[in-house]
């Protein structure tokens, strides 16, 4: 084979070597941009609430597991965060296995903020931090208000991008359906 022959061959190999070194780094890095999916396992995390208590998703099977994603700069958090209260605390008085954990990714503000936001709202359920982003990523915000119902095995039920009126029988069906618990008739309630 000619000396030329060889140096075309050689560029050909070297460019497919190149091609696929970038086809295959993009194959990997896309699992970083696929969305959480319905009926699959929900990310775990350990993060540890105001009072310093660890909390690992993974140890909450068993119970269907309300995870919210907010920031104390974020006034559509505030606005869904009584509605969350009104849910947590009927379902705790029902004694039904339910947790409710909202994740604070607030980054520069202190634990005293977050704190002062909680107890002005007058918030009973977990409040978790997580200002070095350990959950985001996990979870490929897109924002915040997030939620995520995790079912009792620790799969992803349902998924609530925005803010939500957690009081309607329509907001929590899924959570409801998961709980097997039958909506109490409200008037004016959808």
């Amino acid at each position: 084979m000619s000396e030329s022959k060889r140096g075309k061959y050689s560029v050909i190999i070297v460019t497919l070597l190149i091609l696929i070194g970038i086809v295959g780094g993009v194959w990997m890095e896309r699992s970083k941009y696929e969305p959480i999916r319905i009926g699959y396992p929900a990310p775990d995390f350990t993060l540890k609430d105001l009072n310093g208590k660890e909390y690992t998703l993974s140890e909450l099977k068993g119970k269907v597991v309300f995870v919210n994603f907010w920031a104390t700069w974020c006034k559509t958090c505030k606005d869904e965060m009584p509605s969350m209260e009104v849910l947590y605390s009927y379902l705790k008085q029902r004694k039904v296995p339910f947790e409710m954990l909202a994740i604070s990714v607030d980054r520069i503000t202190t634990q005293d903020d977050v704190e002062t936001f909680v107890k002005t709202l007058g918030l009973t359920f977990p409040v978790l931090l997580d200002p070095w982003g350990k959950t985001d990523g996990k979870y490929k915000l897109t924002g915040v208000p997030e939620t995520y119902i995790i079912d009792q095995d620790g799969n992803v039920a349902e998924k609530v991008i925005g803010p939500r009126d957690w009081t309607t029988v329509q907001a929590v069906k899924t959570i409801f359906n998961l709980l097997g618990i039958k909506p109490e008739p409200q008037s004016g309630q959808g």
